[in-house]
């Protein structure tokens, strides 16, 4: 008996060296993309984490203000809250008599390689309006809303 021949060519199914090489540089690109995208909202919700930290110390800051504290009582431990957070060593100032008081809360930024010896502060109008304000060397990208 004589072997049957097939109608059909033979098929190669499979993906050639240079489709898997397309492949492979594409999972890349879109990997370092992502990794990038990763970092910046990382470094974005660690501002906000600040931010919101040094919002606590509002609060207590104002009822010192309407009680008519002295100077001394103007620190972190005046205010009842922690002096040092991960990411903030906290200072205090009195409130300025006449104007902005400039730092009235300022936050020195620790444990973020990105962003050493730089602070993120509250400023206190007279009126008791708060702005935020950042180092000249924090990215834009990076702040919360209310401090851009």
């Amino acid at each position: 008996m004589k072997p049957v021949k097939s109608c059909h060519p033979k098929s190669q199914s499979g993906f050639t060296l240079i489709e898997l090489m397309m492949i492979t540089a594409i999972i890349g690109i879109l990997a370092s993309i992502a990794t990038v995208s990763y970092q910046k909202k990382i470094r974005q919700t660690q501002l906000i984490t600040i931010y919101q930290e040094s919002n606590q110390y509002r609060t207590p800051y104002q009822i010192l203000v309407d009680e008519g504290a002295g100077v001394t009582g103007f620190s972190p431990s005046g205010l009842n809250m922690p002096a040092q957070t991960k990411y903030c060593q906290f200072s205090v100032t009195a409130p300025a008599l006449n104007g902005i008081t400039t730092n009235a809360v300022k936050c020195s930024i620790q444990n973020l390689p990105y962003l050493q010896e730089q602070s993120l502060s509250l400023d206190r109008a007279i009126d008791g309006t708060w702005q935020c304000r950042a180092s000249f060397d924090i990215p834009e990208a990076y702040l919360p809303q209310a401090c851009q």
